[in-house]
């Protein structure tokens, strides 16, 4: 399967995955959302595909006739939010403060190629993360960005601060369009402005330079390394080892782990793709089980979670094969494992 190339900002598959979950999640059906997007859901499984922004346009339409509403964009981006490491972002909430873990997580969703989506603008009255591309996009794609930033941003600061004091458009205000972020009911809504010079959301004055409760310089340098496995030749077909770590790292606790189906999503048969990663040096199962192990640490470091919500989070449907797992892997069980203290005690 051939990569297209796009001539307007790019969105990876992965992005576009979550984006088409999410309004599935909304009682949206997949066959109409698919027939939308036209292509398939390995397709939007595979982390070398990428799309213009087109796709997302095309989503939101087929969602808005499908739901008969036309406010799902606020939606849409809270089901996005990131909840565990399968997904794109989630290692931000680790960041030494709110402004660099908002940036961190825009900058994992695999928008707009090299260029950072967003840029961070300070003035004196104000902060602004500033939509950071000249070429015309989709007014769809940039609610959700916004969205999911707006969402997440109230994750982040747990109410301890005040985070969007407004959010700026360029372009006319959209029909049946009511709000962006939504807030708790004690809270006014966030205002949103249309028709001005740029796309930027502002913020209330020192929010971004608030410490994060939660920062942990071991997992940030973990999830570097972890990167790092596939960062170079990222979307390269011969180093298809490395997609398919990055392909099961963001299905750990989705559907999607057989050997068949990363085949399908890869586009060739099952004989074949593991043919290409033994001529690499690696099996399918091999991939797996580092991917898992390499996720497990995290969660350990991040010490919130048990150990049935890890199994579950690692693909496991039994906690009882997530322990086999991890003898075959230490030589004992997480229960005799300092690391995994928090983890037994919670």
């Amino acid at each position: 399967m051939a990569y297209p190339i796009s001539t307007s900002l790019t969105i990876s598959a992965q992005f576009l995955y979550r984006a088409y979950l999410s309004c599935h999640a909304l009682q949206a059906r997949k066959p109409q959302l698919l027939d939308a997007l036209q292509c398939s859901e390995p397709e939007l499984r595979d982390p070398g595909f990428q799309l213009g922004d087109d796709a997302i346009a095309s989503l939101c339409a087929a969602t808005r006739d499908e739901l008969n509403r036309t406010d799902i964009h606020s939606a849409i981006g809270k089901n996005m939010v990131p909840s565990c490491f399968s997904d794109l972002g989630f290692a931000a909430h680790f960041q030494p403060s709110f402004g660099e873990a908002l940036l961190q997580l825009v900058e994992e969703q695999g928008l707009g190629g090299e260029k950072p989506t967003v840029k961070l603008l300070s003035l004196s009255s104000d902060d602004r993360l500033v939509w950071n591309h000249d070429r015309p996009v989709s007014p769809d794609l940039i609610h959700i960005v916004f969205a999911l930033i707006c969402h997440s941003g109230e994750v982040l600061s747990d109410g301890r601060f005040r985070t969007v004091k407004a959010v700026h458009f360029a372009h006319p205000r959209p029909d049946g369009f009511r709000c962006l972020p939504e807030r708790n009911l004690r809270d006014d809504p966030v205002p949103c402005y249309f028709n001005r010079p740029s796309n930027f959301l502002e913020y209330h004055p020192m929010a971004m330079a608030r410490p994060m409760p939660h920062h942990n310089p071991e997992i940030i340098s973990a999830t570097e390394r972890q990167r790092a496995i596939f960062a170079r030749g990222r979307f390269e077909r011969e180093n298809i080892a490395k997609l398919t770590y990055e392909y099961l790292l963001h299905l750990l606790d989705k559907s999607g782990l057989s050997l068949d189906a990363a085949a399908m999503t890869f586009g060739m048969a099952e004989r074949t793709l593991r043919r290409k990663l033994v001529a690499e040096g690696l099996s399918y199962r091999q991939l797996l089980e580092q991917v898992r192990r390499d996720t497990c640490n995290l969660y350990f470091l991040e010490g919130t979670r048990n150990l049935s919500e890890i199994a579950a989070k690692l693909g496991y449907s039994e906690l009882s094969a997530f322990t086999r797992a991890y003898t075959s892997w230490y030589g004992h069980p997480p229960s005799q494992d300092a690391c995994a203290s928090t983890a037994l005690a919670a």
